[in-house]
């Protein structure tokens, strides 16, 4: 996974949710909490973008459609999975 992604998704969720994350706001959130679970909602994002972004251009050089997956093409994208998971990871 891209450094870069993982850091641009994590600041991102950080400055959503930093002004949640005071104890003078929100008896529930903590500034703790921005570096355990809103890190990890960050760098699960970051994967989610890669994976889908991969999953959509596979899906495309199959059959030109973003519309429903096959047995044919679930097999398809099998032996490519790599190879579509570098581009989306170089692309982002």
């Amino acid at each position: 996974m891209s450094k870069s992604l993982n850091a641009r998704c994590i600041r991102r969720w950080e400055v959503e949710f930093k002004p949640v994350c005071d104890s003078k706001v929100n008896p529930y959130w903590r500034k703790s909490d921005l570096r355990g679970y809103i890190r990890e909602a960050a760098l699960t994002t970051a994967y989610s973008m890669v994976e889908s972004m991969a999953e959509r251009n596979a899906k495309v050089d199959f059959d030109g459609s973003l519309q429903g997956w096959t047995p044919e093409f679930s097999a398809w994208y099998r032996e490519r999975h790599e190879q579509y998971l570098k581009e989306a990871r170089d692309y982002l």
